[in-house]
């Protein structure tokens, strides 16, 4: 399992465009604020048609899914594919993840409270 102290450092090194706002984080940040920083820089890629660094970003998610914490699968669930939703069109949904996939057709399914 990766250490949630760990996950900014992750990010910065595997996705070059994270860097400057993961050493922010620098291990000291929560866990949802590393996850919505990662969220508003996927959304940017989104919005550019960066398809190639989406598809980046939602593997990257994806593995952090599988490998991290409860407090990290939570923050994937409910910061990062919530916050991405609305963005996920046609063109964009197919490339998401099977697990990203589940997560954001169980929000969609979910009546509102």
């Amino acid at each position: 399992m990766l250490p949630d102290s760990k996950i900014s450092r992750l990010l910065g090194h595997q996705i070059v465009g994270l860097t400057v706002a993961m050493e922010q984080h620098n291990g000291r940040g929560k866990v949802s604020k590393v996850i919505h920083s990662f969220a508003d820089y996927t959304g940017q890629m989104i919005r550019l048609g960066r398809t190639e660094e989406v598809r980046r970003c939602f593997t990257m998610a994806a593995v952090l899914y599988h490998n991290g914490s409860a407090v990290l699968k939570n923050a994937i669930e409910s910061v990062y594919v919530y916050a991405l939703s609305p963005l996920i069109q046609n063109n964009v949904r197919t490339l998401l993840p099977a697990t990203l996939r589940q997560i954001r057709t169980h929000h969609l399914q979910t009546p509102g409270v």
